[in-house]
């Protein structure tokens, strides 16, 4: 089977859904499928506030010296291709073509047929960007929509679409596993830093000053895709794109994994973290509930309750063996997710479902 994926534009800084893309088709590739992933340049958004924030970003990426190349690099078996735009001229034809983002929606569901048959795959309900309304027309579109997560499902559902799903996520057990054990680590807590609104940077950045205030000794450290805007405090470590190998090393020296997001499809940071045997304090987005549960793998608070997001690390602090206990559940819990199982759901949908 000939399957395309069409990528959000350019990605030059780590960015989730992207990797998962990548994984899967890496894995689409090497059970015989010709994979294809297209990276436009241009994207017919409709929006001159996302062009110019688009632009704002490129800018600082040329100040910040981020490299022109694409983030991610698959495997040989898979084709890649940077193309002026997501129009006909510029994709191969095939058996499905499949949009990765709002962003991309519109242009695939114009494609004439021998593109293949047209999915829409949903990583998050991204009512959360300004163009709100144009958004949620997306999900109106011929697309055959699959969802990573139920919630999202039940999203969709509601607009009175049909949705299949959900894939799930996981992670790669190549990249994240232990390599030290909890009780001997001397990071106190990883926050992995981005600077929208919605990932809650500001909300997690005020959780550790009030832990700091309460536990002096308080190491931290976050991980971001580009240089903070935030101001960081002088005794935070910032690190900027660490690759897979150093950032594994940061979950394995670290005790607490702190995840302050308000709004997510599926995160992969406490997933990694928890398989690099991390605890994990968490907001309870619609998100991370998918796979967290308070008291069982994670503590976990309402969204936005920056109180109980210092309190809940400092519980852990205090406590080893809450601590250990709950990095043991979260590699119970890593196990009932992998990359083979999602893959061959994905799979079947692409090549099993009937037409709407």
């Amino acid at each position: 089977m000939k399957f395309t994926f069409i990528l959000p534009g350019f990605i030059k800084i780590p960015m989730g859904g992207v990797k998962v893309v990548n994984e899967y088709a890496n894995r689409l590739a090497e059970r015989g499928n010709e994979v294809t992933l297209v990276y436009p340049l241009t994207l017919r958004t409709g929006n001159w506030g996302y062009a110019l924030r688009k632009k704002i970003s490129a800018l600082i990426d040329r100040i910040q010296r981020v490299s022109e190349s694409l983030y991610y690099t698959p495997n040989p078996a898979v084709n890649v291709m940077v193309v002026r735009s997501a129009t006909s001229k510029y994709i191969p034809n095939g058996d499905a073509i499949i949009a990765i983002g709002w962003q991309t929606a519109e242009a695939v569901a114009e494609l004439p047929p021998e593109h293949g048959r047209k999915f829409y795959l949903l990583q998050s309900f991204e009512t959360y960007f300004s163009q709100k309304k144009r958004i949620l027309a997306t999900y109106h579109l011929p697309l055959q929509k699959i969802a990573v997560a139920s919630w999202i499902i039940n999203e969709i559902n509601q607009l009175g679409e049909k949705c299949f799903g959900p894939l799930g996520n996981a992670i790669n057990p190549t990249e994240f596993f232990i390599e030290n054990p909890q009780l001997e680590r001397c990071n106190d807590v990883l926050m992995v830093y981005h600077p929208h609104k919605i990932k809650g940077a500001q909300e997690g950045l005020a959780a550790l000053q009030i832990i700091k205030k309460r536990w002096p000794t308080l190491t931290a450290t976050i991980v971001a895709p580009r240089k903070p805007v935030h101001r960081i405090p002088s005794w935070i470590k910032v690190i900027i794109r660490p690759p897979i190998s150093d950032l594994r090393h940061l979950y394995n020296t670290s005790k607490i994994f702190l995840h302050s997001s308000r709004w997510e499809g599926w995160p992969l940071p406490p997933l990694e973290a928890m398989a690099c045997g991390c605890a994990v304090v968490a907001t309870a987005n619609r998100g991370v509930q998918e796979y967290l549960v308070d008291q069982e793998n994670a503590l976990l608070c309402p969204i936005n309750d920056v109180q109980a997001l210092a309190q809940n690390v400092i519980t852990l602090l205090e406590s080893d063996q809450l601590r250990e206990k709950l990095a043991n559940s979260g590699l119970k819990t890593i196990q009932c997710y992998n990359w083979t199982e999602c893959t061959s759901r994905l799979e079947q949908y692409l090549t099993e479902q009937k037409t709407e």
